[in-house]
């Protein structure tokens, strides 16, 4: 058995966990994941918390899981969740009956706020995301690129901060956020009472349950990808633009897109990195569909090496972000790699005006 540290403990001091601590805290996070694996609808939820307000005083839990099972009182024994439901209730057998229902009332309550959550922060993420982005004109720079992940990183910040609000014993508002029209129940009563007598740590495990449901939203609602802010960025400054294709000559060579300009055919592979894709897709102009060929990618990974590599080939363009092309000598000295922050139609229109520029005359174009 071991003890929580005393108070005043120094630094040198070990944080410990009793095991009555250990044991109440992973019950109540194995009941929150098998009561989202229920899932329950808002209206079962609210039966099931009734049927346990009317019978918190039974000393049964046999008694107390038929009465939750008996003619499908919560959920309908027809459907695949009803096997979960049964497994949920089992676990009451394995710990103190009062316990079980004090958690399960707390885990109820948490299910209803789960969803409320999850959209606040979405909410509030996003529009802090379109504020950063908003005054971003180059989508191929790396701080637009750095800029998207505040999307999901914020997500998951404003989720992990409204979780502690929510389940702070001193809290007070009844808001999750000052900006959001929505109401919550007030159960600090409840939270306190799980925290005195069973030592249930109530914002770390639902922040574990939050943190597993926030990646799944992440996850179905990606963000923006970098092919997309290619489309966004060339779309305008050319006569035509196709996606995806490959080659009908070397069917190894595949194209993001391909666009037209100056009555001239180009293709695109766009690489946020270039890992060592970049061995692949590249070869001299005249053997394939394109007149030129544009890789367009961030540039981190871009080194002198497979710069040299890639454009030993003909009629091909690099194009990378303005902040690693001023960072870096060997492209800026390089008059077939173009920062991000230059690309236009007028520059699109100049390469593409002879077949093979040399670096003198591309020195004129961009420098």
């Amino acid at each position: 058995m071991i003890k929580f540290s005393s108070e005043n403990r120094t630094t040198s001091d070990k944080i410990n966990i009793d095991e009555f601590t250990y044991n109440n805290n992973l019950q109540f996070y194995t009941m929150l994941k098998l009561l989202l694996k229920c899932g329950l609808s808002d209206n079962q939820l609210v039966v099931f918390q009734d049927i346990l307000e009317r019978n918190k005083d039974i000393n049964d839990s046999e008694k107390l899981a038929s009465i939750l099972l008996q003619d499908n009182a919560v959920i309908s024994d027809k459907i695949l969740k009803y096997e979960d439901f049964c497994y949920l209730i089992n676990t009451m057998e394995n710990c103190d009956l009062k316990m079980w229902i004090s958690l399960m009332d707390i885990s109820i309550e948490l299910m209803f706020v789960k969803g409320l959550i999850l959209e606040e922060s979405k909410v509030y993420a996003k529009n802090q995301y379109r504020d950063v982005i908003r005054n971003i004109e180059d989508k191929l720079s790396l701080e637009y690129d750095i800029s998207g992940l505040n999307l999901p990183y914020g997500q998951r910040v404003i989720s992990s901060l409204l979780v502690y609000t929510l389940t702070n014993k001193d809290r007070e508002d009844e808001f999750l956020l000052e900006t959001s029209g929505k109401t919550i129940k007030v159960f600090n009563d409840k939270i306190k009472f799980i925290i005195h007598n069973y030592n249930i740590n109530c914002n770390n495990m639902f922040s574990l349950i939050m943190a597993e449901s926030m990646n799944q939203s992440i996850t179905s609602d990606a963000g923006q990808s970098y092919e997309s802010r290619v489309n966004e960025k060339i779309n305008p400054l050319v006569d035509k633009m196709d996606g995806h294709s490959h080659d009908s000559n070397i069917s190894s060579v595949e194209y993001d897109f391909t666009f037209e300009i100056n009555n001239k055919k180009c293709g695109i592979s766009a690489k946020r990195t270039l890992r060592e894709r970049y061995k692949q897709n590249f070869e001299d102009v005249e053997l394939l569909d394109v007149d030129y060929m544009f890789l367009i990618t961030l540039g981190i990974d871009l080194n002198e090496d497979k710069l040299n590599n890639i454009l030993q080939k003909h009629g091909i363009y690099i194009i990378v972000s303005n902040e690693v092309y001023e960072s870096k000598s060997y492209l800026k000295n390089n008059y077939r790699v173009i920062s991000s922050k230059d690309v236009s139609k007028k520059l699109l229109m100049k390469l593409t005006s002879i077949r093979e520029l040399t670096d003198d005359e591309l020195k004129k174009i961009i420098g």
